[in-house]
């Protein structure tokens, strides 16, 4: 049971982890380590499949993590567009959701076929 989640598990435990970072390093004027921390949130949301797809260890579960990945990704821009539109509603909520989807597209669609975070 817990082998078919692992992966997911993993990715949202390094999510979690660099979100309560943030928080910390914000709230006590780390501006650079929280600039570091916020790009490393955002990466992690543009490309959770591609990440997610370096954790799995089975060749067998990579169509299926990297489609939970890119789909997991959907809301986590959807929240960060609305942290880079200053907390409230903005064009970034809409924008950053089609370019998770583009970044997810294009890598599986690459020129030599179905490469599921390029692995």
């Amino acid at each position: 049971m817990f082998t078919q989640i692992r992966t997911l598990v993993i990715y949202s435990m390094i999510f979690m982890l660099l979100f309560v970072l943030h928080i910390v390093f914000a709230a006590n004027d780390y501006h650079l380590l929280f600039r570091i921390i916020a790009l490393l949130i955002t990466v992690m949301t543009f490309f959770s499949g591609p990440i997610c797809m370096l954790i799995e260890p089975s060749k067998e579960r990579y169509r299926t993590i990297y489609l939970q990945g890119m789909l997991m990704s959907i809301p986590l821009s959807i929240g960060l567009g609305w942290a880079y539109s200053d907390m409230s509603v903005g064009s970034e909520m809409i924008l950053f959701p089609l370019i998770t989807i583009i970044v997810h597209g294009t890598i599986k669609q690459s020129i030599i076929g179905h490469t599921y975070g390029l692995k």
